[in-house]
């Protein structure tokens, strides 16, 4: 499988979108254009070539054509098909990975994701993303309802419709290139790919229920497995025990209380499910380094 990479933190520049739907056998003409078109095929068969190679698509296959290569059809099918034209400055071909080399970086990068706080202004991980030049997208209806919705956006013509059209173009990149690395690594890995989705639960469970008092016999009843078992695999993938995890966020959701409310901190703490006013003063300095009034000290105090 040809493969790209792209940067995610540049938007494409979306010139063109729309669909065709062809009720009678075509061919796709012959041209070469200065531009990426992406064609998501809804329905039928699209049989098409860009310089030597042939590809022949069918329901839910995804192509990305590269700028300044002759592309032409090569077989008469019946279609119905979505197509992007849009310019991007920063993707480019892989070339010198073995796959066994991008399996690895797509599961460090699924750990990275793990990993990051989703309240810090970095980003979540690095901004280059890998991409499928020719795939196949299981849950094509995620896809249509995105393209159908820019679609739409594109043709009536509201103020910002080519920047609606382009970023929903750059959701639908990444999610082609998630769903490629969730197969990508379901197939050469599975283990991790088990792992991964069990700590994201966790992840999600803690910080949905961190204002409740949440028990190791919590965790093992919601996820159906050993704790000490649980624990580990969460500290391998994020490099926090649960317990850590869920004070960090504990501790983070009391600064924004503290930074947007006039409660007290006792109040504050209990919030954030922490009863004992004493502990949550003593959590707070462990993480942040400061106590929950010095905290309140030095965001009040004027800056210069």
């Amino acid at each position: 499988m040809d493969l790209l990479t792209i940067d995610t933190s540049i938007v494409p520049s979306v010139r063109l979108i729309g669909h065709i739907d062809y009720i009678k056998p075509w061919k796709h003409f012959n041209r070469t254009i200065n531009e990426y078109i992406l064609y998501i095929v809804k329905s039928g068969e699209l049989y098409i070539k860009e310089g030597s190679i042939e590809y022949h698509l069918n329901k839910g296959d995804i192509l990305l054509l590269e700028p300044n290569i002759e592309h032409s059809g090569y077989k008469e099918a019946t279609c119905h098909y979505y197509y992007i034209h849009f310019k991007h400055p920063k993707i480019s071909a892989v070339n010198t990975n073995s796959y066994k080399e991008i399996a690895q970086t797509l599961m460090d990068k699924r750990k990275a994701s793990l990993h990051s706080e989703y309240l810090s202004e970095l980003s979540d991980t690095d901004p280059d993303f890998y991409l499928p030049k020719n795939y196949h997208y299981e849950d094509e209806n995620e896809l249509m309802s995105l393209l159908v919705s820019a679609d739409s956006d594109f043709y009536h013509k509201y103020e910002g419709y080519k920047k609606i059209a382009s970023l929903k173009l750059l959701e639908i990149l990444i999610k082609i290139s998630r769903d490629y690395t969730s197969t990508k690594i379901e197939n050469a890995q599975p283990q991790f790919s088990k792992a991964f989705v069990k700590c994201r639960n966790i992840q999600h469970y803690l910080n949905s229920n961190y204002q409740n008092k949440i028990t190791s016999a919590d965790i093992e009843q919601n996820f159906e497995s050993n704790y000490d078992y649980l624990n580990r695999v969460f500290q391998q993938m994020t490099g926090y025990s649960i317990i850590n995890y869920l004070n960090i966020i504990r501790i983070n959701r009391a600064k924004d209380l503290l930074d947007a409310t006039p409660l007290k901190i006792s109040e504050v703490g209990y919030l954030v499910g922490i009863d004992d006013p004493y502990y949550f003063s003593k959590l707070f300095k462990k993480i942040s380094g400061i106590t929950p009034s010095k905290y309140i000290k030095l965001k009040s105090e004027p800056t210069i």
